[in-house]
């Protein structure tokens, strides 16, 4: 059986696996991943080192320079404002839809010029099939063939490989409609993920309400009341800043991160201690212990944005955190936010719980969300009021003067 070592320290994660990463950048080898799931290891993510690896690395850290640089902030100022009219018109009502919209559209729109205002389009129900079966398929119960190897041997059309095939044959369709769109079609020109890729295959409660008011108090003394937030005000919103940091910190989408592979022996040190770590060992750089450890984060399961500022209310510097996608996230969590306490205030629902048919009772410790590899709350009720007439109408106006034009906030990209 091969060793497990969960790592629960930030420290001793960037050591590990950012310094040492030529001994501890493999991937532990699935069965069913490796040889019906992804045979031609195109997900990267999870296959082993190799050529498509280290090329899917250079590509995401292209991006992710690109969307340092700001070049994505009027599609993530667009998307937020779309979300924030959504949220204006039905009260909040979908609430949860609107929120899974922007993130879904702000992502495939960078992508592969995919913009989704409705959240009902057809190809973003097959993006959110597909990611879930993925998902599904990684798991160690997927298949009997992760437990009993052998017996993938047996010839044949077995369940588990016609499952495979036709998540692949799913997926593949998919994938080529969209990079088809990207790069020769509708989004063409559009300095989208895709067509970025593309060209580099080229050679060459209470306390919650407060913390409401106080970051409406902090957008109303930089934004005002007749504007919107946008990214130029971000220097000047330090709350709002700490209020995404900890929105990241405090329920990590993925709980347990993604196991790395020793691809040779090694010994490490932690406090003082030398550990062994075999050739072959499966180690994960735990997010939830990392932003719950209890000596960088005190109070670490209380939702306190206030921990990533000084005495004078600026940010904290070192800040750190160990996923690559973290730029893109920041920047759409950050307008979304700001958007959406400039224009409402946000209160607890009281229409009945469908299912018991009283106050519906609100919950957020970790029962409140659903412990999967992809973790994610549970649906619960909202109400979201305009903090004025006035506001209100300068969210329409200002999304009926609004550039939508694609090919605007996605520019034709340069060529080098």
């Amino acid at each position: 059986m091969q060793p497990v070592f969960l790592i629960g320290d930030i420290r001793l994660a960037k050591d590990v696996l950012e310094k040492r990463s030529a001994r501890f950048s493999s991937r532990p080898s699935v069965p069913y991943i490796r040889n019906h799931v992804d045979p031609d290891k195109v997900y990267w993510v999870v296959s082993e080192p190799g050529e498509t690896f280290f090329i899917g690395r250079k590509l995401i850290a292209g991006v992710m320079a690109v969307v340092r640089a700001g070049e994505t902030e009027p599609l993530q100022q667009f998307e937020a404002l779309l979300n924030t009219t959504h949220l204006l018109h039905d009260g909040g009502e979908n609430w949860f839809h609107h929120m899974d919209r922007v993130s879904a559209s702000m992502v495939l729109t960078a992508a592969f010029g995919l913009h989704c205002p409705t959240g009902e389009e057809p190809d973003l129900k097959e993006v959110i099939a597909c990611v879930a079966e993925f998902i599904s398929l990684c798991t160690p119960s997927a298949s009997i063939i992760n437990v009993l190897p052998f017996l993938d041997k047996i010839p044949g059309p077995m369940p588990w490989r016609k499952r495979a095939q036709a998540y692949r044959k799913r997926e593949d369709a998919l994938y080529d409609r969209l990079v088809a769109d990207a790069v020769s079609g509708k989004a063409s020109g559009m300095n989208t993920w895709a067509a970025a890729f593309a060209r580099e295959d080229k050679p060459g409660g209470d306390q919650r309400r407060q913390m409401n008011q106080f970051t409406g108090r902090e957008i109303d003394a930089i934004v005002g009341q007749d504007r919107l937030p946008s990214f130029k005000d971000r220097p000047r919103l330090p709350y709002v800043e700490a209020v995404v940091r900890e929105t990241l910190r405090w329920r990590p989408a993925a709980r347990f991160g993604v196991p790395h592979q020793s691809t040779t022996d090694d010994v490490v040190e932690y406090k003082g201690t030398e550990y062994f770590i075999p050739k072959g060992s499966i180690i994960f750089a735990v997010p939830w212990a990392i932003e719950h450890e209890q000596e960088r984060f005190n109070n670490h399961d209380v939702f306190q944005p206030e921990r990533f500022l000084d005495d004078t209310g600026n940010l904290k510097s070192g800040y750190e955190t160990t996923c690559p996608g973290v730029p893109f996230a920041e920047r759409a969590l950050w307008i979304n936010i700001a958007m959406t306490l400039w224009t409402f205030n946000i209160r607890k629902s009281e229409v009945p719980d469908a299912r018991t048919g009283l106050r519906f009772k609100y919950d957020d410790s970790d029962l409140a969300f659903s412990g999967k590899l992809s973790n994610a709350p549970f649906k619960f009720p909202a109400v979201f009021e305009p903090r004025s007439v006035h506001r209100a109408e300068v969210v329409r106006q200002e999304w009926a003067d609004c550039e939508k034009d694609l090919n605007v906030l996605l520019p034709h990209h340069r060529e080098r």
